[in-house]
């Protein structure tokens, strides 16, 4: 993602799902807390209503038991048929699977059978028939109470098995929920980890098409052939950006107090996107004002204390200062002209056309001349004083290389007249 709004857009979507996922955990959970709630009172209350079943068949059996009083026993009968009753109400009301409320509707009749059983025993109890009346207690009433006991266990094995169901789609769900935020999270953390996309400043390696070549070769952009002799003509009345004099030049043999760098430290690098910017910057120039602000930005690229422009004079057998960054004007102008053919490394870098690289040592920087190469000669040096060594990156080299044939386009490419050959005379 390289919007800033497109990244704000996936923080907050991501956020929300993390958001909403643990709601839905937070529901599903109170929910599975409910059902295992239910699920522990049935078990209870069918717990509870086994036992009061055995206790109603106790309570029967006492009616035939010599020496006991037959209208306590009744009671306790009463009793219990009305809390298993009760019991089974309740359990078909937590019931919610169709087979365990058809088995404690089972276990309701078998309960409404042993009531009727209940009452012959009364009679025939009432009439001395003690014989009849155990008869019906032990088998009659023995298979009903099983029947109700076995009915009321079905249903709690059906409700706990129906409930294990639940929760196990619950985690289920649960589970998919959780990979479904992990899977969005990790694809945000994919969008941002994307490199944003530079808004500032001209992209260096963009493609320019044809119509805007053709603008640009027609002088759409301002800067005309004529123009671009600019650097002939320019005199050393512009202001200069850093007035401070905080750098001599390797000509004038002031001493450099710049801290040598450790031997092993790596070879320094200057910034390609920087130099692409300034590159394009100089591309556009229209105007000699602009010069000084793009020679410190130069400066600051190649780490330079002192830059300055060398052009030939109006002799062509030497150079001159155009401009300089680093140096009061005055500085400049006591450098003067310095002979084409002098032993000094910018004069070199104009009769050869080749970069001339100065190591530094105790007392003084180094340096790099990089001759301005114009289509059919040198037309002038771009004079560069390093610190900390950097003279001696091949990196920093290639940067400079680059500057100088930028800079080159900004000077007239044709040697001076009195310096061109002569034409050859036609021998009739």
């Amino acid at each position: 993602m390289r919007r800033r709004w497109g990244r704000i857009a996936v923080v907050v979507v991501t956020l929300a799902t993390l958001g909403f996922t643990g709601y839905q955990i937070r529901l599903s959970e109170l929910a599975l807390d409910d059902e295992q709630n239910v699920e522990r009172v049935f078990t209870d209350l069918s717990w509870a209503l086994t036992l009061t079943i055995g206790d109603l068949r106790a309570a029967q059996q006492a009616y035939v038991a010599a020496g006991q009083d037959r209208r306590y026993w009744t009671a306790k009968v009463n009793s219990h048929l009305d809390t298993v009753r009760n019991s089974l109400d309740n359990l078909r009301r937590l019931a919610t699977n169709p087979e365990s409320i058809e088995a404690l509707d089972s276990a309701d009749g078998a309960v409404a059978d042993l009531e009727r059983m209940d009452g012959l025993v009364r009679e025939q109890v009432d009439l001395e028939q003690l014989l009849m009346a155990s008869d019906l207690i032990f088998t009659d009433g023995l298979e009903l109470a099983a029947r109700v006991a076995a009915n009321v266990e079905l249903a709690r094995a059906t409700e706990r098995t129906t409930r294990n169901e639940t929760i196990r789609a619950t985690r289920s769900s649960q589970a998919m929920t959780v990979l479904f935020a992990a899977g969005v999270s990790a694809l945000a953390v994919v969008v941002l980890l994307v490199p944003m996309k530079r808004e500032e400043g001209p992209a260096p390696f963009a493609s320019i098409d044809a119509e805007k070549t053709e603008a640009f070769r027609a002088g759409v952009s301002g800067l005309s052939v004529d123009n671009r002799t600019m650097l002939d003509n320019l005199d050393l009345d512009i202001a200069d950006p850093s007035p401070t004099d905080e750098a001599a030049s390797r000509s004038t043999g002031a001493p450099d107090t710049t801290p040598t760098p450790a031997a092993d430290s790596p070879e320094p690098v200057p910034d390609l996107r920087v130099a692409a910017d300034l590159c394009t910057d100089l591309c556009r120039l229209t105007d000699t004002s602009e010069l000084p602000a793009l020679l410190a930005r130069a400066a600051a690229l190649m780490n330079a204390s002192g830059i300055i422009i060398w052009v030939r004079d109006s002799s062509g057998h030497a150079l001159r200062p155009a401009i300089g960054y680093g140096y009061p004007t005055q500085t400049l102008a006591r450098l003067g002209s310095i002979p084409e053919d002098g032993d000094n490394a910018t004069s070199v870098a104009y009769r050869s056309a080749r970069m001339q690289v100065v190591e530094r040592d105790d007392t003084t920087s180094g340096a790099l001349a990089a001759p301005l190469l114009g289509a059919n000669c040198c037309v002038g040096v771009l004079s560069a004083e390093l610190r900390e060594g950097w003279e001696s990156s091949t990196a920093v080299q290639a940067t400079v290389a680059i500057m100088a044939a930028q800079l080159a386009t900004l000077l007239s490419a044709d040697p001076p007249a009195e310096t061109a050959a002569p034409p050859a005379e036609a021998h009739g």
